[in-house]
Formats: structure tokens, C-alpha cells, sequence
């Protein structure tokens, strides 16, 4: 298996993605990473089953969206089969600008310039503009597109509207909604799954697992070098032999940080045999899950 983290933003260019080979301990730099259709072309290419982790949402908070599908002829449909099928609302990526127009069927949010209300909004969503996962790992609201220091609601836009783009065209499956990943993984065809940085964080750097969350100051340059000399001479790195090239880029910048500190964590749990899934953090129906959540410290 190889591992592909992507550092994802709305910004094609503000992109970045590492790959990691667990048989060889090596993890490097993916250039160029532009596109997911881009992405699952270079994994499907991989002469190894690939699985490819994004940094942004893959999945809807389970009140809503309840109500969304609540007026479907098949009520047990997942979201991916409502991505990916034919029943999108007309409107579904218009954005709204106040709480009285917020709906399941539109839910990315854009508020207006100067005041306005994040608790509106949440009391308009009955509390549904975050996932149980969210919650547990302090992330923002997955709709909010702007407004909100490092808001994440036009990343989450730009992967679903990419996942639709690329259906058709790509053969791709997406976890936790399509299966396990001991079963997804058995096959050539590109797995996409949901990462989130911050999780990986603990797990790259933690001296054992399960791992505590662990906040760095990543715009900060001395911040991105002292975690880099952490997962340098971390003993799981010794342990098994890593190799971690292209440092300098994440050193740079904190998107090519953040890739590589995902790649170098999740590789870890593989190597580690340590659990990549597990059933306390994940909804194969409407929530979806973040991979490695299972080995980090999260109370329910």
C-alpha cells in the first residue's frame, strides 16, 4: 500500500501532497498536486493498492442531514450515494449569507461583511454544522466558507464538487461509506478517505500511541522546524528505519508541512499496527470518519 496526504485547499495552487511507502520507509514530496482527478490518475498508476487522504470534509453532520434525505423514496442512501447520484439539489453549492435561508439543502455558509452571528447560524442548522468527529477534535464548522479564522466550509466545497467531476470519469471509492479499508484496500482502484492535520500531529510526534491532540503554531516557521526535529528523532522513526525526504519544502511553508506530517503519521499506524479505523469515530452512512482517530485520545 502506498499512502497519498493532501494538504487540500479551494486554491489548486495552495495545495500539497506527500506520499508514504510503509514497505520502503520513505516518505517524499507528490509533485505536481493539482486536481483530484490529477491525484487518483497518479494512484491509479501505482503498480500497489493507494490510498489517498484528504484534508477536508467527507461526510455531512447527522441532523441535518436527516433532513435531507428525510424526503427520499430510499432513506437508507449514504452520502456518497447522494454525492455522487443524481439527487443533488439545483442550489445545494450556493452559498447563503444569513441564518434564515440556511438550510440542509444549502448549507455552505458565506456570511455577510461585518457583524454577524456563527450561533445564528447553528441554532438555524439544529447544531448540525459539525460532526460528532468536529466536535472531538475542535475543527471548525465544515460549511462556514469565510469569516472564520481558517475557515474549512470552501475546501469541503471544493472536494465534493471535484468528487462529482471526477465520477464517471475516474474510478475512485470513498471510506468509510463504500466499506473497511482491509476490504477497500484489496483492490487497485484509489481509496479517498478523510484526514485531518491536527490529529496527525499527535500521532507523527507522540512517544506512544494512542496519542494525545497536539497544537502547533504551523504559520510560524521556528514552529514547523522544532516539529520537524521532533519527527526526525522520534523513535518510531528510528525504529523503523523512515526516510524523510523533501523537509526543506515543509520547512517553507505550512501546506507542505502539513502533508508531510500526515503522510509521516498515518504511515506510522501502519507500521506501528496500530488502527488506522475504528467503529467509536466513524458513520458509514452520513458522517463519515477521519483516518487515525482511532489511535488518538478521544473521550465520546
Amino acid at each position: 500500500m502506498i499512502i497519498i496526504a493532501v494538504d487540500w485547499s479551494k486554491h489548486p495552487n495552495k495545495r500539497a501532497a506527500y506520499r508514504a511507502e510503509p514497505a520502503s520507509g520513505t516518505v517524499s514530496r507528490v509533485t505536481p498536486c493539482a486536481g483530484l482527478e490529477q491525484l487518483i490518475r497518479y494512484a491509479s498508476a501505482l503498480e500497489t493498492p493507494a490510498l489517498i487522504g484528504i484534508d477536508a470534509a467527507i461526510g455531512f453532520p447527522a441532523a441535518p442531514w436527516e433532513r435531507l434525505v428525510g424526503n427520499t423514496p430510499d432513506q437508507s442512501v449514504s452520502f456518497i450515494d447522494f454525492l455522487l447520484g443524481d439527487g443533488v439539489p439545483p442550489r445545494f453549492f450556493d452559498p447563503v449569507a444569513h441564518p434564515e435561508a440556511w438550510s440542509p439543502s444549502r448549507p455552505f455558509i458565506r456570511p455577510p461583511a461585518g457583524r454577524w452571528s456563527l450561533n445564528a447560524f447553528a441554532e438555524a442548522s439544529a447544531n448540525g454544522l459539525r460532526r460528532r468527529i468536529d466536535s472531538r477534535l475542535r475543527a471548525q464548522p465544515i460549511f462556514v466558507t469565510s469569516g472564520l479564522p481558517g475557515s474549512v466550509g470552501s475546501g469541503t466545497q471544493a472536494v465534493w464538487q471535484e468528487m462529482i467531476q471526477a465520477r464517471g470519469r475516474s474510478q475512485f471509492s470513498v471510506w468509510p461509506f463504500q466499506g473497511r479499508l482491509t476490504d477497500l484496500l484489496t483492490s487497485r482502484i484509489p481509496v479517498i478517505a478523510e484526514i485531518y492535520p491536527k490529529a496527525c500531529y499527535g500521532i507523527a510526534l507522540a512517544d506512544e500511541l494512542p496519542a494525545p491532540l497536539v497544537a502547533i503554531g504551523k504559520t510560524r516557521e521556528a514552529a514547523r522546524e522544532a516539529a520537524l526535529e521532533r519527527l526526525v528523532g522520534a523513535d518510531w522513526v528510528a525504529r523503523h528505519r523512515v526516510k524523510l525526504r523533501d523537509l526543506d519544502a515543509a520547512r517553507r511553508n505550512e501546506d507542505d508541512f502539513d502533508a508531510l506530517l500526515s503522510a509521516a503519521a498515518l504511515m506510522r499506524l501502519v507500521l506501528d499496527r496500530a488502527p488506522l479505523e475504528g467503529a467509536d469515530w466513524v458513520d458509514p452512512r452520513a458522517e463519515g470518519g477521519v483516518l487515525g482517530a482511532a489511535s488518538l485520545e478521544l473521550s465520546a
